[in-house]
Formats: C-alpha cells, sequence, structure tokens
C-alpha cells in the first residue's frame, strides 16, 4: 500500500470533511441516510448499520462487495481507509468526516494510532 492518494475519488471513494457539512455533523447526515434507505423501495436486500471499535493498530475490511454505496462516518480517532483492487489508495479521515465508497470498491479501514470508533451503512 503506498501512502496517501492525491485524487482517492477517481477510485470509488468521496471523503465528506467535517468542515464541509453544515448542521449537525456527520452522525446526523448518516442517521437521515439510514431512515430515508430504511424506508425507501431501493431492492436492497439488506441494509446493515453499525457502529465498529477499532483497536489501536487493528483493521476491518467487509468479506463482501457491496451492491451499493457504502457510508461512514468517523466518530472519534482516526481511520485511514485503504481501497482499490490492491488496496493501494488511501486517505485519512477524522472525527465528523464522512466516506462513501462506490458499490463494488474494495475497501480496507485501518486506525493507526488509537482507538477509532466509526458508524457505517452498507448494502448487501
Amino acid at each position: 500500500m503506498s501512502g496517501i492518494s492525491p485524487a482517492p475519488r477517481e477510485h470509488g471513494l468521496r471523503v465528506v470533511r467535517h468542515d464541509e457539512i453544515s448542521q449537525g455533523g456527520a452522525q446526523e447526515l448518516v442517521a437521515q441516510l439510514v431512515a430515508a434507505l430504511t424506508h425507501a423501495p431501493t431492492g436492497i436486500g439488506t441494509m446493515t448499520a453499525q457502529t465498529l471499535d477499532l483497536a489501536p493498530g487493528a483493521s476491518y475490511q467487509p468479506d463482501h462487495q457491496q451492491a451499493v454505496e457504502c457510508v461512514i462516518s468517523v466518530i472519534s480517532g482516526e481511520a485511514v481507509i485503504h481501497c482499490g483492487d490492491g488496496l493501494e489508495f488511501s486517505t485519512t479521515a477524522g472525527p465528523g468526516d464522512l466516506l462513501i465508497v462506490s458499490a463494488g470498491v474494495t475497501y480496507q479501514l485501518h486506525a493507526p494510532r488509537k482507538r477509532c470508533r466509526i458508524y457505517f451503512l452498507d448494502g448487501k
């Protein structure tokens, strides 16, 4: 895995920084997305919304390729997300930042230095 990718969006990752989100921050936006998707006729078989705590140095990689975009909110700590077929592109996100991973993109989350809590919405 190389360093920070200068243009992760080109590789299926959109980062919305906390200071780009008005009124309430990323957690409120994710809650609104969950509510909207739960009640919308999306054709998605299963939606999963969960909180994940990563210990320092720990990583998480889904065991499936999502059929829809995955929305990840960093609640506390710092997360590094690696994406791409070989996980060769990466960027760092902090509290209040949103990461939106395009459908079908392979990704991995990593807590480099301290505990990281994330909230994510994923479709299967």
